[in-house]
């Protein structure tokens, strides 16, 4: 079979079942808790280690209370894209992540602000720059360097271990008492909170034998319920871009995994909620059976950039062009907000995508800096920022996902990372 003719076959596949290699020091085993659902802290990227990024409360409107730029604080400037702020009791903690390889040679930094004032409590200097977001598991936050390491940092600032995990490492997920995490050759590691090893999944052999070897592309956290373990990748990022969505047992066993022609960037963080994965990658949005891979539907968004899925478990909101939401049975949709952009800028060009993953409750579906209603989209209070966007370099450099506006929420505030204005907190 000619190598073409072989990756399309593999792109327009469903469920497959092509093992990597799988080694275990010893299982991780089931999560020991479950996930509690904090109406003050928002602990995790996706809110939960199902990505979901649905919350049990959030502000019910709210004005700017502080801001903190890259000049917070004494000792060097931050320089890198503020991570999704990561809320705890009193603090919220950022990291500073890379954009592109000309900023790979500044250190990184975890930074803890004081969640009343946004003053800078403390910095702790990173080998580099962060490869993705922070994950807060009781009193231990948990970092990803692009320089391959995995930390583990407490919330006074100390280091309590290191793990060399051989390339750049991204988002960590917790659940119960193991962390999970992928690196930049697609492996995906699992460890116990205090640093021991549980299993790992190498990606190598992947099509390696078939294809002579490929390369990997990979951006994004694995979600996690009580069944399995989902991750996304990208295959051959430099030439056709097949996107695979791979499920584990807590042994580390591959039981399917589900591939898709993807866009420039690598799938995002998959959510999965009642028996259904969601993922993004390209122009499109899947849904999966979670038990056995099997399409159930797809939607093309028009857009060839589209955020990370959000769901409430009746909604599922992504970010591309434009905000929708689509009906988590079928697929169909509910509604959109459409992105007009700046007032008199000349067409799509001049509007930055809404990429960043919303943040969503029960009441409102939260994006930048404002919040709508999550039954027909309309405006509850806030704005788009739309403005200050267009202003930032960061946003004309590169309108990738880490660009624009993450965020979070707790009960009564809603925390943005604005890469011009800094860390924001609106209550």
């Amino acid at each position: 079979m000619k190598r073409r003719a072989l990756l399309t076959a593999v792109a327009t596949s469903g469920a497959m079942a092509v093992a990597g290699c799988s080694m275990a020091s010893r299982s991780c085993g089931p999560p020991k808790e479950t996930f509690k659902q904090p109406r003050d802290r928002w602990p995790t990227a996706g809110y939960g280690p199902t990505n979901t990024a649905h919350a049990s409360g959030g502000p019910s409107n709210g004005e700017i209370q502080w801001q903190t730029d890259r000049e917070a604080g004494e000792g060097p400037r931050l320089n890198g894209v503020f991570s999704e702020p990561i809320v705890d009791d009193g603090a919220v903690y950022v990291t500073l992540r890379h954009l592109d390889p000309y900023e790979l040679e500044y250190p990184g930094y975890l930074v803890a602000l004081d969640d009343e004032t946004g003053e800078l409590q403390w910095r702790v200097e990173l080998p580099s720059l962060a490869g993705g977001d922070p994950a807060l598991a009781g009193d231990t936050i948990f970092i990803g360097g692009e320089g391959g390491q995995l930390h583990a940092i407490s919330t006074a600032g100390e280091q309590r271990w290191t793990q060399e995990l051989g390339a750049a490492v991204r988002t960590p997920t917790v659940i119960g008492g193991q962390v999970y995490v992928l690196d930049a050759s697609a492996t995906v590691h699992g460890f116990t909170l205090d640093g021991e090893r549980c299993w790992e999944y190498d990606q190598s052999d992947f099509l390696g034998s078939l294809l002579g070897g490929g390369s990997f592309a990979v951006d994004s956290a694995p979600a996690i319920d009580g069944s399995r373990v989902y991750v996304t990748v990208q295959e051959d990022p430099d030439r056709e871009r097949i996107g695979h969505v791979l499920a584990f047992d807590q042994e580390g066993n591959e039981e399917w995994r589900y591939s898709f022609p993807t866009g420039y960037e690598a799938p995002n963080t998959p959510a999965v909620v009642n028996g259904t994965v969601l993922v993004t990658g390209g122009d499109q949005i899947l849904a999966l059976d979670s038990r056995t891979g099997e399409l159930r539907w797809r939607f093309v968004v028009g857009h060839d950039h589209t955020g990370a899925p959000a769901t409430d478990g009746e909604r599922v909101y992504i970010g591309a062009k434009n905000l929708y939401a689509l009906d988590i049975e079928d697929g169909s949709e509910h509604w959109r907000v459409v992105n007009h952009g700046v007032g008199g800028s000349p067409g799509w060009a001049r509007s930055i995508p809404f990429i960043a993953r919303p943040a969503v409750t029960d009441d409102a579906v939260y994006l930048r800096a404002g919040a709508f209603d999550p039954h027909d989209g309309s405006r509850l209070w806030g704005d788009l920022a739309e403005e200050a966007v267009m202003g930032s370099n960061y946003a004309t450099r590169s309108y990738g996902r880490r660009s624009i506006a993450p965020l979070s929420v707790t009960a009564d505030a809603l925390y943005l990372s604005h890469q011009i204005e800094g860390v924001t907190k609106v209550a």
